[in-house]
Formats: C-alpha cells, sequence, structure tokens
C-alpha cells in the first residue's frame, strides 16, 4: 500500500464525515429551496432529493462514530444499531428513486401514480434479499450485509440513473425559459449523480454475494489508490455545489416575476390613469348630453303642451313655429306642410318668416314636398345642391363642401307621413357654419314629437267633428223616425183608412137592405169584397216599406231579390241582382242590416244618379260577406259629401257606413262626377253578430 493510500485509511474518519458533511449539506440546501414558490415543477421534485441527501449524510456520520467507536475501545455495532443504519441507508436510496420518478413524471402531460413504480422498487429489493438469505444462507450479521450490499445495487443505482436521467430533462426546461446557465449547472450534477451511482455503488462491502466477491471497496483502493467513500464524497460534494448554484434560478426567476410585477403595476397605473381620463370624459360627455336631452325634453313637452292648447289648428302650428325658430340656432324662418286627411291635397296650415311672394318661399315649399312624397330628410345647401339622408345618418348632409341653408323633416304618425317640417335660415342667412350633431338631433326629435302631437290634435279634432256629425245624424233619425210614422198615419188614414171607412158603410147599408128590400145586395158585397182586398194590399204594401216578411220567412236573397224587382217595377231602372259564392247561413241581425244597406243605396239612386241600369251583388266567402251596388249615373265625390258640405247632406252615405261599422265591417266608396258609383260593403262572418236594432231609415 502506497503511502497515500495509507493516509486516507487511516484517516478514514475524517472521510466519512466529508462525505456525510456535503450530502447533509445537499438536503438542507434543498429543503430550504423546496419552500419557495415558483412556476417550475422541479421545486416540488426536489423535497424528496432533500430527504435522500439530509438522510444519507446521517447515515455516513453514523457510519464514521461507528469507526470511532471502533478504534478508541473496539466497539462492535450490534444487531438493532446495524439494523436502524441499514433502515437509513435504504430509506435515503427510496428518496433518491422517488426524486427521479415525480421529475420525470411533472415534464410529462399526462399524470401516472408515484406510489407505484416506488413500491415496485421497494419490493424488488425485498425479494433480492430474502432469495440471498435463501441462497446463501448466512449468519444475521452477514445477512444485514447482504443487504445493504443489495440496497446499493437495486436501489442506489437505479435511484442515481433515473434521477440522472430526471435533470437531464430538467435542463432543458431551464433553458427553454431562457436560463441556460442554470441548465449547465444541472448537467454537471447529473454527471457527478451518474458517476456516484454507477461507480460509487457499485464497490461495496466484500461479501459471499456475486459480484461483491470480488468487485469491492478492496479493489477500487487497489485500483484507483483512494477509498470508495473518499470517491463517493466528492461526487457529493460536486453533486451539493452545482445543485447549489442550480438553486439561484429561483432567484432569478424571483427577480423576473419582481420586475413584471413592476411592470405590471405600471401598467396598471397607466390604466388606472387612462381609464380616470376616459371616466372624466365620459362624465363630460354624459354631462352635455344630459343637459341637450333636458334641453330637448322641455323644448318638446312645451311643443306638445301649445298643440294642446284650446285653440285653432292654425293658431296653435303658428305658435309652435314661433317656439322652434327661437330655440334652434339653425332656423330663422320655418314651415309645417300637411296632407289633408280628407282629399289628400297638401296645404301649408302654419308658415313663419317667409315672403310668399319670394322665390326662397317657393324653393322651401318644393323641398318640404319633396321631403313629404319621399318620406325620407333633406338638406339644401347654399350651391343649390339637395341630399337625401337618414336621421342617424345626419353626417352625409354636412358632406359637401358648400353649407346647408334649408332642412326638412317629415312628419310622420303610426308609421305613416302627415307632412313636412321646413327649416330655413331665412332671406338673409348670417354667417353660414355647420349644423351640430346636437342641434340635428334636437330638430329630429321635434320633428317626431310634431308628427305624433299633429296627429292627436287631428284625430281629437275629427273625433270632435264625427261626434258632431253623429249628434246631428241622431237628430235626422229622430226626425226621419217621425216623418215616416206621419207617413204611415198619412197612407193609413188616406188610402186604408178610406177603404175600411167604405166597407163598414157598405156592411151598414147592407143591414138596412137587408131590413127592407134584399135585392142587388150581390153587387154591393162585391164591391165591399173589392174594398177589403185593397185594403189588404195597401196593409202589405206598407208591412213591407217597414220589413219585408221575405226576410224573416225566405232569407236575405230572397228578400233582396224580390226588392230589386220591386226597385225595378216602381223606379224604372234596370237593376240585376247576382249572387255569387256558396250560400252560409248569417248570424243573428246581419240579414237586416244588409238588407237596409242595399235599400239605401238603391233609394239613393232613385234620387241623385240618374242612371240607366244598376247592379246588386252578393258574394258569400268563407269568413266574410260582401254586397256591391254600382250604377252608370252622374256619380258623385265620396270626401266632399262625406266631409265637407256644410249643412251635411251625404246621410244616406254615412248611414250607409254606420250599418257596416255596426257588423265590424268596412265600407268603400269607388264614384268620381261623371263616371257612375260603386259602393261595396265587407262583412266579417268570424263570430255571431250582435243584434243591432235597426233605427237607420232610407230618406
Amino acid at each position: 500500500m502506497n503511502p497515500i493510500s495509507a493516509f486516507f485509511v487511516e484517516n478514514i474518519v475524517a472521510i466519512y464525515f466529508f462525505y456525510g458533511l456535503a450530502f447533509f449539506t445537499l438536503g438542507l440546501a434543498l429543503a430550504l429551496a423546496s419552500r419557495r414558490t415558483s412556476e417550475f415543477t422541479f421545486v416540488q421534485a426536489i423535497r424528496p432529493l432533500a430527504a435522500f441527501g439530509l438522510l444519507h449524510g446521517l447515515h455516513e456520520w453514523i457510519e464514521m462514530f461507528q469507526q470511532i467507536a471502533q478504534q478508541s475501545s473496539g466497539y462492535t455495532p450490534t444487531i438493532p444499531h446495524e439494523l436502524i443504519r441499514l433502515g437509513i441507508l435504504a430509506l435515503s436510496f427510496v428518496m433518491l428513486f422517488a426524486f427521479g420518478i415525480l421529475l420525470l413524471r411533472s415534464e410529462r402531460a399526462g399524470k401516472w401514480p408515484v406510489s407505484w413504480p416506488i413500491l415496485g422498487i421497494i419490493g424488488l429489493w425485498g425479494l433480492s434479499v430474502l432469495a440471498a438469505i435463501l441462497a446463501l444462507k448466512p449468519s444475521l450479521a452477514e445477512g444485514i450485509a447482504l443487504a445493504d450490499v443489495l440496497s446499493r445495487y437495486c436501489l442506489a443505482i437505479p435511484g442515481a440513473l433515473l434521477g440522472t436521467w430526471a435533470l437531464m430533462a430538467q435542463q432543458r426546461t431551464f433553458r427553454e425559459h431562457a436560463m441556460p446557465q442554470f441548465g449547465r449547472d444541472l448537467v454537471w450534477s447529473a454527471t457527478a449523480l451518474l458517476l456516484y451511482g454507477a461507480i460509487g455503488q457499485i464497490f461495496v462491502k466484500a461479501t459471499a454475494l456475486p459480484p461483491s466477491t470480488f468487485l469491492n471497496g478492496a479493489l477500487f483502493l487497489q485500483w484507483f489508490g483512494i477509498p470508495v467513500q473518499l470517491f463517493r464524497g466528492v461526487m457529493a460534494t460536486v453533486l451539493t455545489i452545482f445543485m447549489v448554484r442550480a438553486l439561484n434560478a429561483f432567484e432569478l426567476e424571483n427577480q423576473r416575476r419582481l420586475i413584471r410585477a413592476n411592470q405590471a403595476k405600471l401598467t396598471a397605473q397607466a390604466a388606472a390613469l387612462d381609464m380616470e381620463r376616459r371616466i372624466s370624459q365620459d362624465m363630460e360627455r354624459l354631462n352635455t348630453d344630459l343637459r341637450l336631452t333636458t334641453r330637448e325634453l322641455a323644448l318638446l313637452l312645451e311643443l306638445s303642451n301649445l298643440l294642446a292648447v284650446p285653440m285653432s289648428l292654425t293658431a296653435r302650428l303658428q305658435t309652435v313655429l314661433q317656439k322652434i325658430v327661437q330655440s334652434l340656432d339653425f332656423s330663422e324662418a320655418s314651415l309645417i306642410l300637411l296632407v289633408k286627411r280628407d282629399t289628400s291635397g297638401l296645404h301649408v296650415p302654419a308658415a313663419l318668416g317667409f315672403d310668399p311672394d319670394t322665390s326662397l318661399y317657393r324653393s322651401a315649399l318644393h323641398l318640404a314636398e319633396h321631403c313629404l312624397k319621399k318620406a325620407v330628410p333633406m338638406c339644401r345647401h347654399h350651391d343649390g345642391q339637395v341630399i337625401e339622408f337618414a336621421v342617424e345618418e345626419q353626417a352625409k348632409c354636412q358632406a359637401p363642401v358648400s353649407p346647408v341653408v334649408m332642412l326638412s323633416l317629415p312628419l310622420t304618425a303610426q308609421q305613416r307621413v302627415i307632412g313636412s317640417l321646413l327649416l330655413s335660415r331665412g332671406e338673409i342667412p348670417g354667417p353660414l357654419g355647420p349644423v351640430s350633431e346636437a342641434e340635428f338631433k334636437l330638430m329630429a326629435g321635434m320633428a317626431q314629437q310634431l308628427g305624433l302631437s299633429l296627429e292627436n290634435a287631428q284625430l281629437y279634432q275629427e273625433a270632435q267633428e264625427r261626434e258632431s256629425m253623429l249628434a246631428e245624424l241622431l237628430h235626422k233619425v229622430v226626425g226621419a223616425q217621425e216623418a215616416e210614422r206621419q207617413r204611415i198615419a198619412r197612407e193609413l188614414h188616406d188610402t186604408t183608412g178610406q177603404s175600411l171607412t167604405a166597407i163598414a158603410l157598405g156592411l151598414r147599408g147592407v143591414e138596412t137592405r137587408l131590413a127592407n128590400d134584399s135585392s142587388g145586395l150581390v153587387e154591393q158585397i162585391r164591391e165591399l169584397k173589392s174594398f177589403g182586398v185593397n185594403a189588404i194590399g195597401e196593409l202589405r204594401e206598407i208591412i213591407a216599406d217597414l220589413r219585408p216578411s221575405h226576410l224573416d220567412d225566405l232569407g236575405l236573397v230572397a228578400a233582396l231579390q224580390w226588392y230589386v224587382q220591386e226597385f225595378e217595377k216602381r223606379r224604372a231602372i234596370p237593376t240585376a241582382f247576382v249572387v255569387a259564392g256558396q250560400r252560409t247561413r248569417l248570424p243573428n241581425g246581419y240579414d237586416i242590416v244588409l238588407f237596409r244597406i242595399v235599400q239605401e243605396a238603391l233609394t239613393n239612386i232613385a234620387k241623385h244618379a240618374r242612371a240607366t241600369e244598376a247592379e246588386v251583388k252578393l258574394e258569400f266567402f268563407p269568413a266574410q260577406i260582401a254586397v256591391t251596388v254600382s250604377d252608370n249615373g252622374r256619380g258623385f265625390d265620396p270626401k266632399a259629401i262625406l266631409y265637407n258640405q256644410r249643412p251635411h247632406t251625404g246621410w244616406g252615405l254615412l248611414g250607409i257606413q254606420e250599418r257596416a261599422l255596426l257588423l265590424g265591417g268596412q265600407c268603400e266608396f269607388d264614384s268620381q262626377p261623371g263616371q257612375g258609383a260603386r259602393i261595396r260593403v265587407i262583412v266579417p262572418l268570424m263570430k255571431e253578430a250582435n243584434h243591432v236594432e235597426d233605427t237607420l231609415v232610407a230618406g
């Protein structure tokens, strides 16, 4: 043995101390590092490696104390002491194996149980020890030595190889995170762990178990001149140094995290400032919008109230235009163009700031008419260009270089254009600046409100006129009823009454003749019979005029056919009667109303039409019934007769219209002067009609 080898053998206690200190330092450093928070899974996996370092360092120090006791007092380790040492050694190697398993598992996408391979390697070691004991039948002390050797073969070497593989895989992760220097440290750590396991754990104690019989610590000392414990200690030191250097990756990670946090903080502060600035701008814009909206709502409310004032519509519209011109910066003149509800013609009920004899007024009226007919907003520019645009596309009106001088907005109500509002900058416009968006919105809102208010005002006015007309109609109905009663009384007195008087006088004469002389009674009785027949006929005619029996006995079709024939005889006007469709039973009350409509229409033809022929057509449909009465007479203007004449004279047409409404139907008057007339009534048959008291009479 050379002097160097002898020196190391003599100082084996110091080698054990150095060996244990290296592993204990490794375990302590890793244990402290495992408490950090990191995005690297390496932090979680080094906990078993820290346990390996602490346990293995403790094992080497136990062997160190055994060497000290043996050299000082000839101490021989007891069986319990050896079992404790063996358990610590095996457990440290199991922790090394667990480190490799955990680190490789964290690098894989799939998660598989860690306990199965650990239990498998422990089972392999236990079976190996049991097989060696059964084969060699050693003593208890020799069996513990065999278990020590097999723990290095079955646990230490696989654990070191697996840990080396895991460290090499982890160094790629460091490189992916731009930490190549720490990846190199892991490569050196993996190299030291490989040498520690592949070489340092092959040379074991000399036992009866091959290959430890020759491949043992004595052979290592003979070959390399140093104890194998020194080689293991050096590898442990190298492993500790580079592992501690690799742990500095967590410091760098913390620095980067701190930089990112500071950057995020600065970004958040900048975002907060930007948000605060935007909120301030939004608040300012909202306040502006709120002021504009408040102004708009107040103006719209005032316009609505002005239109509700009890005065003529023209006066109200004039007041509204004055308010609009005062409230807008754009307009200096304005006018309202409306559609007449009765004739569909156009008229200007109110205008402000215009001279009717100027070209400006004619241009304004022309633009308002086009706006009404096309039902879209229009603007006229100073150079004469006219642009159509949508309310939400008001910027389109500002596109030309020439400024806007006129603006016309349609007045709508119930999806129907009833007029247009025109706003102008006047005869001599001031500075022609652009129209603001808020001004556009205000004008559009005024046009919308004005359309609704005008519709309500016109409907209210029409309701009042209709109420007045109905009151007048009721007065006419009552007068007609009285006139009819007078006519019936007169006819009963003049015709039927005289006939009955003649019959009574004749019967008295018969009575006298019977008392005196019976000759000539036959002739007198014949005369009385003739008077009676005439009286019955006259009564039937009066009853037929009041309510024809055909209507109750035979229905509407037969009653109309009879009445048309009677009309043709009385009036000498050839009249055709046509029935179309499959006849159905009419609900209660329909017969008399439809009969009166035809009666009234034919009466109007006889009185006013000067027709040479007429036609009555009755059409049955699955859900409705239609009656059409037409003639080739001189015709009439329905709107003029129904709406314009004062005092009102078109009571016959109004009666037809009211009767149609009683059944929930509609009435159409198709006529023009000189082109005949056509009256068509369509009544739905959806449900049973209520009984209708017929109080409207022909007249």
